[in-house]
């Protein structure tokens, strides 16, 4: 969503691009440290990496609190 690539992400956060890429494909889970690295450089709060909630509507919809679910960017489950 940040259009960003796994390695401008990877960089930016001072991980490796396997490390972006096992979070995307669900092999592993982000630290709390990696979600606020990840938060940080795309703009999204640590509420919607954790609920996945988007508090931003589409404007054809006329509606509020839509819950977006990104593949790769599931909520981590306790």
């Amino acid at each position: 969503m940040a259009g960003l690539e796994q390695a401008e992400v990877a960089k930016l956060c001072g991980l490796s691009r396997n490390t972006i890429s096992a979070w995307e494909n669900g092999r592993n889970e982000p630290s709390a440290s990696g979600l606020i690295r990840i938060a940080r450089i795309t703009g999204q709060s640590l509420d919607w990496f954790a609920e996945g909630v988007n508090d931003v509507a589409p404007a054809e919809a006329g509606a509020t609190n839509w819950e977006v679910r990104h593949e790769g960017f599931e909520p981590p489950t306790f």
